[in-house]
C-alpha cells in the first residue's frame, strides 16, 4: 500500500516523473493531490498545457517559457517568481492566485480573466493582451513598459509605483483603480476610463490622453503638464491640489472642495496621505472571496487525506508488488532488493517534493510538515527491515 501511495503522491506532486498505476482505493487521494499539485523549480518550458486546471497548486520558480496555457483554469495557485516568457495565457482564467515577481515578458494575454490575483513586482514588458481583464488585482511596482493592452479591463486594481511607460491601452477601463505615483510617460491612453481612479502623484509625461474620462478621479500631485490631447472639459469632474501640474489653460477643482472625493487627509512625516473606498460591486467581492476559500479548502483537504493515508499505510505494514508502466507495458520486479531500492527512491522523491513547497498558509504548512515526518518514519522502517533481513541471512 505504501509504495502505491507514494507513487500517487509523486504523480500528483512531481508532474512528469513517470506514469504509475495507483492501487484500488487510492484514486481519491490521487485525484485530490493532483488537484493541488506541487512542482517547485519545475521545467515546463514549451509544454502544451492548454485547458489545464490548477486549483490550490504551487509552482514556485517554475519555468513556463513558451508554454501553451491557453484556456487554463487557475485558482488559489502559487507561481511566486515563476517564468512565463512568451507563454500563451490567452483565454485563461486566473482567480485569487499569486504571480508576484513572475517574469511574463512577451506573454500572450488576449482575453485573460484575472480577479483578485497578486502580480506585485511582476515583469509584463511587451505583453499583448487584447481585452485582458485584471479586476481587483495587485500590480503594484509591476513593469509593463511597451505592453499592448487595448480595451483592457483593469477596474479596482492596484498599480501603485508601477511602470507603464509606453504602454498602449486605448479604450481601457481603469475605473476605481489605484495608480499612486505610477509612471505613464509615452503611454497611449486615448479614450481610457479613469472614473474614480486615484492618480495621486502620477507622472503622465508625454502620454496621449485624448478623449480619456476622469470623472471623480483624484489628481493630487499628478503631473500632466506635457500630456497630449487633453481638453479642459476632460477634468471638469476631477479634482487635484496645489501640486497638480497642468498644461496652460487647463484647470482642476480642489479635492478639498469635492465631497465625492471622500478623502481623509492627515499630516505625516513626509507630507499627506489620502484614503478612500473602492467602488467594487458585492458580486465581484464575493466571487474573489469564494474562489480563494474554495482553493484553500481543497488544498487543505488534500493534505489532510494524504497525511491520514500515510499513517494508515505505516500502521498497516503491508508492501504489495510494485507495478510501473513504461511504454504501455507493466513491469513487475520480483527481486526483493530491487523492490527495496525503488521504494526507498520513491520516498526520497516524495520528501523532496513536499520539502520544496512554498505556502504562506500556516495550517497547510503544518500539515505538510506532518506528512514529511510520516515519510521519514516510512523511510526508517524500510531501512530497519533491510537490516533485519541482512541479519537473518535472507
Amino acid at each position: 500500500m505504501l509504495d502505491r501511495l507514494i507513487a500517487a503522491l509523486i504523480l500528483g506532486l512531481g508532474l512528469g516523473l513517470g506514469a504509475m498505476s495507483p492501487a484500488a482505493g487510492a484514486e481519491d487521494l490521487l485525484r485530490l493531490v493532483g488537484f493541488g499539485g506541487v512542482c517547485a523549480d519545475c521545467d515546463l518550458s514549451g509544454k502544451d498545457l492548454s485547458g489545464v486546471a490548477m486549483h490550490g497548486a504551487s509552482f514556485p520558480r517554475a519555468d513556463f517559457t513558451s508554454a501553451n496555457l491557453s484556456g487554463a483554469k487557475i485558482s488559489g495557485t502559487n507561481f511566486g517568481r515563476a517564468i512565463f516568457k512568451r507563454a500563451d495565457l490567452s483565454n485563461a482564467t486566473l482567480m485569487g492566485s499569486n504571480m508576484a515577481r513572475c517574469d511574463l515578458t512577451g506573454a500572450k494575454l488576449d482575453n485573460i480573466e484575472s480577479r483578485g490575483s497578486n502580480l506585485a513586482y511582476a515583469i509584463l514588458n511587451g505583453v499583448e493582451g487584447e481585452g485582458a481583464e485584471f479586476v481587483g488585482s495587485n500590480l503594484s511596482r509591476a513593469r509593463l513598459t511597451g505592453a499592448k493592452l487595448p480595451h483592457a479591463v483593469l477596474d479596482h486594481s492596484n498599480f501603485s509605483y508601477a511602470d507603464l511607460s509606453g504602454t498602449e491601452m486605448p479604450g481601457a477601463s481603469l475605473r476605481g483603480a489605484r495608480l499612486f505615483r505610477v509612471q505613464l510617460d509615452g503611454a497611449l491612453l486615448r479614450d481610457a476610463d479613469f472614473t474614480r481612479a486615484d492618480l495621486t502623484g502620477a507622472e503622465f509625461g508625454r502620454a496621449n490622453i485624448a478623449g480619456a474620462v476622469f470623472n471623480q478621479a483624484i489628481l493630487s500631485g499628478a503631473n500632466l503638464s506635457k500630456v497630449k490631447g487633453l481638453a479642459p472639459e476632460q477634468l471638469a469632474k476631477a479634482c487635484g491640489d496645489g501640486a497638480t501640474a497642468l498644461p496652460r489653460g487647463v484647470a482642476v477643482q480642489s479635492c478639498a472642495n469635492a465631497k465625492w472625493a471622500g478623502t481623509a487627509v492627515r499630516d505625516t512625516p513626509t507630507g499627506f496621505s489620502y484614503s478612500f473606498a473602492f467602488d467594487m460591486s458585492d458580486a465581484d467581492r464575493k466571487a474573489i472571496a469564494s474562489a480563494t476559500r474554495n482553493a484553500m479548502r481543497e488544498s487543505q483537504n488534500a493534505l489532510r487525506k494524504a497525511r491520514i493515508a500515510l499513517a494508515q499505510a505505516l500502521n498497516d505494514g503491508s508492501f504489495p508488488e510494485i507495478v510501473i508502466e513504461r511504454d504501455g507495458q507493466d513491469l513487475d520486479w520480483a527481486d526483493p532488493a530491487r523492490k527495496q531500492t525503488i521504494q526507498q527512491r520513491k520516498i526520497e522523491q516524495a520528501m523532496r517534493a513536499l520539502d520544496g513547497l512554498e505556502l504562506d498558509n500556516r495550517r497547510a504548512q503544518r500539515a505538510l510538515e506532518a506528512a514529511i515526518r510520516s515519510l521519514e518514519k516510512a523511510q526508517m522502517a524500510l531501512r530497519q527491515a533491510s537490516r533485519d533481513k541482512e541479519l537473518a541471512g535472507k
